[in-house]
């Protein structure tokens, strides 16, 4: 049995986030060894201080931090008014940086993923970062994803030669000497001297190359999405900059990162942010390595297919603020000496049920269906309107029954938080409030669940079945909305979790249409507060970005999974200027052929992938064409290059589904010849 407890502990009211509190006492009740020696991938905000004052300031923690080498003497010297950084730390140190008093300067934190020691280099120097001249007509193409078969042909210019000139693996055993602190990295002459190394009789031995690179490593007990014959990553940069090797394709070299597949198969985004923001911090710098003749810079195009669906959907939420940190013109670049433009997917969430609108009537039932043997946390996040200095006009109370009937009510005062525990007073859930700063000023409600079934045989366990989420406000209509969503937590294709996606249920959401077919926008007048509109990506709610969404080319029209905006409202700025995705791409063939097709993860092998994922690299590509030549923004470009080379759609053009609408995308390459 369990029951609700409104203190469960003391400190609940210095907390900046729930949620890193919360994952971290999970970790000490399912793991068998002690918990305290476990190295995390963290995400903080340093405000108005540098990497160095933090650090200095954090001595007495020495033994748990690691501040990436990657991060050079410039790096850490630098003061900004606002700078993420990603680092890697013990227990102790993060419970001492979660607290709103901390006297760090931390001003937000994100747990990421535990990280197995073996991949940490604490003695790494850093890398020589040596100019790489170019031709004028070369635009770098930048890809962050996991699972890259980097020793594909498609990205090599000849058979013992690589395109590829710089390549991390987070999730790669650390070498003694290495220039990497986390995994392994890899520039262009190294990759070279591993293809001739593993080429007998002019075949390349992908299996011992990817074995001798630290991307496979049968002795690990971890899997390998190399290993698969459908690796993302590979799909995706063989969309973006695949060439036939015979071509000799020199003017798009690739910079790449590679996540690691543990981590990704978490597929939360906040716990991907860490790993995530040190990824787009190395290539950024290796981005800077590209120089023209005359001195000036190569553009980059950046790629980046992933999707979440936590956050304030608003534009200012820690996603935007990381892209922005790095493509705005007043982030990293300071100047406009080099273009670097960013594709991103606007999501696969369109018909999940994960988003619901309360606020609009004085109370409002939200059932939730969290299901059995799910090894995987759930998390839901309500967002109040947003206010200055979290000083809300929008009271709201918000009371969770559990499937037994337990119930528990807290209101919007940050601080407030209530646990459920079982017989043994453990904790198994807990719902809490939050204010979130910086720009989002908005007061968040977190309700974290355990998982439905032991990971191990010590975890405790929460009920699976409806947990009803009702949220009452004392003065109902649209300018009190309050925007509910959940967790993406599913189990990826070819990755393993135990996880099982919790939803919204409630029974007056229509779901299909009179003959029977999913619903792609939600029907006019319904009265359900789940809704399909505002589904989008909280990745894709930036000003900057480009954001991708997926068309089927048979039927022409917006893929039913495309998921759809407009962004949550704001009173107060920042405003950003967006109602959904910029533009369409082809993500399906048809309904029935499903998907389109690029690089299955061993040379000559074509394999398909479907969602808004692939059709964000098809955009980059094309991009890459432009970049050098266009005056204005990355978006504006992404509106031109519909009126320049349209797919036209069929039916009403819905600009937050479909953004300026389609945009014809070719056949790039075929078993022998790429085109391009």
């Amino acid at each position: 049995m369990h029951s609700w407890t409104t203190e469960h502990s003391a400190s609940a009211s210095t907390l900046l986030d729930h949620v890193t509190d919360y994952r971290l006492r999970l970790s000490e009740r399912q793991s068998r060894v002690e918990a305290k020696k476990f190295w995390w991938s963290v995400l903080i905000e340093l405000e108005g201080v540098s990497i160095d004052a933090f650090a200095a300031s954090v001595t007495r923690f020495d033994d748990h931090l690691m501040i990436p080498v990657e991060y050079d003497r410039e790096d850490r010297a630098r003061k900004r008014a606002l700078q993420p950084v990603t680092i890697y730390a013990r227990q102790p140190l993060i419970d001492s940086l979660n607290q709103i008093d901390n006297p760090y300067h931390v001003v937000s934190v994100h747990l990421g993923a535990i990280t197995p020691k073996e991949t940490l280099a604490f003695d790494a120097t850093p890398a020589l970062m040596d100019d790489i001249v170019v031709e004028p007509d070369t635009v770098v193409m930048a890809i962050v994803d996991y699972g890259i078969a980097i020793a594909h042909n498609l990205f090599r210019r000849k058979l013992m030669k690589t395109r590829i000139e710089h390549f991390t693996s987070f999730e790669s055993e650390a070498v003694e000497g290495g220039h990497s602190s986390v995994g392994r990295a890899l520039e262009r002459e190294e990759i070279d001297r591993y293809l001739v190394s593993q080429t007998y009789n002019q075949l390349l031995d992908e299996d011992m190359f990817y074995q001798v690179t630290g991307q496979i490593d049968w002795t690990s007990g971890r899997g390998s999405a190399v290993a698969h014959e459908v690796s993302h990553g590979t799909h995706v940069m063989g969309l973006a900059a695949g060439h036939a090797m015979e071509l000799g394709c020199k003017n798009r070299p690739i910079i790449c990162a590679s996540l690691p597949t543990w981590l990704v198969a978490d597929t939360t985004g906040p716990g991907m942010l860490p790993c995530l923001n040190l990824a787009f911090h190395i290539l950024t710098k290796q981005g800077r390595r590209f120089r023209f003749r005359n001195g000036g810079y190569a553009p980059v195009i950046f790629n980046f297919s992933f999707g979440d669906t936590s956050g304030p959907h608003d534009g200012t939420g820690i996603f935007t603020r990381l892209f922005e940190h790095y493509f705005a013109v007043d982030g990293v670049r300071e100047r406009e000496d080099q273009s670097s433009w960013l594709t991103l997917p606007c999501g696969n969430q369109n018909l999940d049920r994960l988003h619901a609108v309360a606020g609009l009537e004085p109370h409002t039932r939200i059932d939730l269906s969290v299901l059995p043997d799910d090894r995987t946390p759930t998390l839901v996040q309500l967002w109040l309107p947003n206010e200055e200095n979290g000083v809300s006009s929008t009271s709201a109370d918000v009371e969770v029954t559990t499937p037994s009937g337990q119930r528990a009510a807290i209101t919007s005062l940050p601080g407030q938080s209530a646990a459920l525990v079982n017989d043994e007073g453990i904790e198994i859930g807990r719902l809490a409030c939050q204010y979130e700063g910086q720009a989002t000023k908005r007061i968040l409600f977190n309700l974290v669940i355990n998982p439905t079934t032991h990971g191990v045989d010590e975890a405790p366990y929460a009920p699976a079945g409806t947990w009803k989420i009702e949220v009452r406000v004392s003065n109902p209509g649209e300018d009190q909305m309050i925007n509910l969503w959940v967790q993406r937590s599913e189990s990826l294709p070819g990755i393993r979790t135990g996880a099982r996606q919790a939803w919204l249920n409630n029974e007056n959401y229509v779901r299909y249409d009179r003959f029977g077919v999913p619903l792609a926008v939600d029907p006019k007048n319904s009265e359900c507060p789940v809704k399909r509109a505002g589904s989008i990506s909280g990745f894709a709610c930036g000003e900057t970005p480009i954001v991708v969404a997926a068309y089927s080319r048979r039927e022409a029209e917006i893929s039913l999974y495309s998921a759809a905006g407009p962004l949550a409202e704001r009173r107060q700025p920042p405003y950003v200027n967006r109602l959904g995705p910029d533009l369409a791409a082809k993500g399906d063939d048809s309904y029935v052929r499903r998907g389109v097709l690029s690089a299955g993860s061993r040379s000559g092998s074509l394999v398909r992938l479907s969602g808004t994922s692939v059709a964000a690299p098809q955009v980059a590509r094309a991009a890459a064409k432009s970049i050098k030549t266009w005056d204005g923004s990355a978006r504006s470009w992404a509106a031109g290059a519909v009126k320049h080379d349209p797919f036209p759609l069929r039916g009403e053009k819905d600009p937050t589904r479909a953004g300026a609408g389609g945009l014809k995308t070719g056949r790039y390459f075929s078993r022998t010849r790429s085109k391009h």
